[in-house]
């Protein structure tokens, strides 16, 4: 695990993969929902909540209601990054995720956030 930065307190290192990435080797827009949802169950998991036990078990889901991504600057095939997570708003029937994707580097790649409900 990386160190935090900023306010996350979590981060998981990933190193992007040719098949996540468009012709130019940057990666696709879109892949940047499916690093969101990495980083979440490893957030999670570092937490000591395993989503089957502790949550389907339980009688308990969430789905997405809303996503969004904001591009900062690219990330390349092969580059290592860190996807950095916080928990954001909680309301009453949903909460949030925060997530920064940060290059090896330190460049910040990305910001985005999913509301859970």
């Amino acid at each position: 695990m990386a160190p935090p930065s900023a306010g996350y307190p979590f981060a998981h290192r990933q190193r992007v993969r040719f098949g996540e990435t468009d012709m130019q080797g940057v990666v696709y827009y879109a892949n940047y929902l499916l690093f969101a949802e990495v980083g979440r169950v490893a957030y999670l998991r570092e937490l000591g909540i395993d989503y089957t036990r502790d949550l389907l078990a339980q009688g308990v889901d969430f789905t997405i209601g809303e996503a969004s991504v904001r591009y900062q600057a690219p990330l390349r095939f092969d580059d290592e990054y860190d996807i950095r997570v916080r928990v954001g708003e909680i309301r009453s029937s949903s909460w949030t995720f925060e997530y920064a994707f940060d290059r090896a580097d330190g460049q910040r790649c990305a910001i985005g956030s999913t509301v859970q409900v």
